[in-house]
């Protein structure tokens, strides 16, 4: 389950950097602080179960990936995420 959290998360994130490039500094750097906490901390949640500022990193990445604070106020591009539900 945590690896599929992990992932959730830096798919959601993704889908709404990779967008149409507008000049949001504040949301896309705060999506790449997301990714790459996913990125370094993710794997060792796998590693170090009982680590708790790994998992509580994770967490917070997952939350801030989810909330949608980092697409207020940009394009945001929902097709892959909703081909993934139908799949």
């Amino acid at each position: 389950q945590v690896a599929n959290g992990v992932v959730d998360a830096f798919v959601h994130t993704v889908e709404q950097y990779v967008t149409k490039p507008v000049d949001a500094k504040i949301q896309d750097r705060f999506a790449e602080g997301i990714l790459l906490t996913l990125i370094e901390d993710g794997p060792k949640a796998l590693k170090e179960p009982e680590n708790y500022d790994v998992r509580a990193n994770v967490m917070w990445a997952a939350t801030q990936a989810l909330n949608g604070l980092i697409g207020a106020g940009v394009p945001q591009d929902w097709a892959t995420h909703m081909l993934g539900h139908e799949l």
